[in-house]
């Protein structure tokens, strides 16, 4: 799916990796991977923040594509997602995906996937991949009780170094849907559907290859905002 070599380059601080690959790297047509140490504007889901302090893994990938057809475009959330599990687990840590782009670890968040693509005609022409790993930052007290961080699972530091290439590796080698529902938290749970209009209760029962979340009562989500509950 990759066309080309990429351009890596690390900064010690800046307000969001994502907006900065998009000023430096996006016109001029260069696959890049942009790390950095600390971001002071993160960006997460739903145009929320995401808390960057030093320690942790904050980096943005830009892939260009030769053909890669829309209707594949969930592909790319596997392959990150799922490469972050691989990744974890080759560090002892068990973690699992909540749909469509969290990972869980100790049932709490560890890592989060933003993905903007950009489309020519009926293909996804690039994309903009930026991640928030916790590796050793420290988790504020406000977040302790949905976040998480690989040190806070273990007591030990790590490599961060070692931790970005393997995740890269692993991003780079892809994944299969079916590994994406196998790493699933949500498959087989009772979950807590969030809309704008109010909330429903209901069992989440399978992915589809195009990554809806199929529901008990046969309703189908493409996009949703959910909180996982277990055994309500």
């Amino acid at each position: 799916m990759e066309s080309g070599d990429f351009v890596i380059e690390r900064l010690d601080s800046i307000d969001s990796t994502n907006l900065y690959v998009e000023k430096k790297y996006l016109k001029k047509r260069v696959p890049a991977v942009v790390r950095a140490d600390r971001q002071t504007a993160g960006m997460g889901t739903k145009g929320r923040s995401f808390v960057s302090d030093g320690g942790g893994l904050y980096f943005t990938q830009l892939r260009f594509y030769d053909f890669f057809p829309a209707e594949k475009a969930f592909q790319i959330m596997i392959d990150y997602s799922v490469g972050v599990v691989k990744t974890l687990a080759a560090y002892g840590i068990k973690a699992q995906i909540k749909w469509p782009n969290d990972v869980l670890a100790g049932g709490k968040k560890i890592c989060g996937i933003l993905i903007k693509n950009g489309f020519c005609g009926e293909a996804i022409d690039y994309s903009l991949v930026g991640l928030g790993l916790n590796v050793n930052n420290e988790i504020a007290d406000e977040i302790e009780n949905i976040a998480v961080s690989m040190k806070k699972l273990t007591g030990k530091d790590y490599d961060l170094d070692g931790v970005f290439f393997s995740l890269l590796k692993n991003v780079a080698e892809g994944s299969t849907i079916a590994e994406y529902r196998a790493c699933s938290a949500v498959v087989g749970k009772k979950i807590k559907v969030v809309r704008s209009d109010g909330t429903s209760e209901k069992t989440a029962v399978s992915i589809t290859d195009d990554g809806r979340l199929v529901l008990s009562d046969g309703e189908i989500l493409s996009a949703a905002e959910i909180d996982l509950k277990i055994g309500i």
